[in-house]
C-alpha cells in the first residue's frame, strides 16, 4: 500500500488522492487501508522508515576503526541498493520533497525521524562508552536524526525537483558533514582510545 500512496500522492497531489485511490491501487479494500493506517497521508511512512532503518542498520554496523562515511561507502558497496530498494528511495525523496507544503505529508516524516532518533541511542552511547541515559548520549542521538532529516530534504530537492545528479560519494560527504557538525565532532570519526 505504501508505494502506491507514494506515487499517487506523487502523480495526483495529496488533495486529490483518496483512501478508496490508495486501496484500489493496492488491490485491497479501503477498510484494510484504515485497519493499518490512521490516515491516508499515513500510508507513505514504510517507505520513509525504510532509509531512516537502512541508516540505522548501518549504523549498528560501524566498527570502531573507521569514520562513518568510510564505514557506509565501504558498506554500501558489500550491501548494494537493489532495484527495488532504489525506487523506494526515489519515492521517499519524492514524499520528503512534498512534505515541505503537505503537513500531513510533514507528520509522517517527523514520525519517523523521532523512531530513528530513539533507536539511535544505543549507538551513540556504545561509540561513546556511556551509559544510554547520558543527557550527551541522547542530546547527539536527537543532532543525528535531525543532520539526516535535513540531508533527506537538501538532496531531495536538489536530485528531485532541481534534476541534479548527486553522486554517492557527494550524499555520504553531506552525511558526514552534517553530523559532524551536529555533534560538534563528537561522531562521525573512527573512536580513539
Amino acid at each position: 500500500m505504501s508505494r502506491h500512496a507514494c506515487a499517487l500522492f506523487w502523480d495526483r497531489g495529496v488533495a486529490r488522492t483518496s483512501g478508496d485511490d490508495i486501496a484500489a491501487a493496492a488491490g485491497v479494500s479501503t477498510r484494510t487501508v484504515w485497519r493499518y493506517f490512521r490516515c491516508k497521508e499515513s500510508c507513505v511512512e514504510p517507505i520513509l522508515g525504510r532509509s531512516a532503518q537502512r541508516f540505522v542498520a548501518q549504523a549498528r554496523r560501524w566498527p570502531a576503526e573507521l569514520s562513518l562515511v568510510d564505514h557506509m561507502a565501504a558498506d554500501l558497496a558489500a550491501n548494494p541498493l537493489t532495484e527495488q530498494e532504489l525506487a523506494d528511495e526515489i519515492s521517499a525523496l519524492r514524499i520528503i520533497t512534498l512534505s515541505v507544503s503537505e503537513p500531513a505529508l510533514r507528520s509522517g516524516f517527523l514520525m519517523v525521524h523521532d523512531e530513528m532518533e530513539r533507536q539511535f541511542v544505543p549507538i551513540v552511547a556504545r561509540r561513546r562508552g556511556v551509559p544510554e541515559d547520558d543527557l550527551t548520549v541522547r542530546l547527539d542521538a536527537a543532532a543525528v536524526s535531525a543532520a539526516f532529516r535535513v540531508i533527506d530534504e537538501d538532496v531531495g530537492r536538489r536530485a528531485i525537483l532541481e534534476k541534479e545528479k548527486i553522486s554517492q560519494a557527494e550524499a555520504l560527504a553531506l552525511i558526514d558533514r552534517a553530523i559532524r557538525d551536529a555533534t560538534n565532532g563528537r561522531l562521525g570519526g573512527p573512536v580513539t582510545s
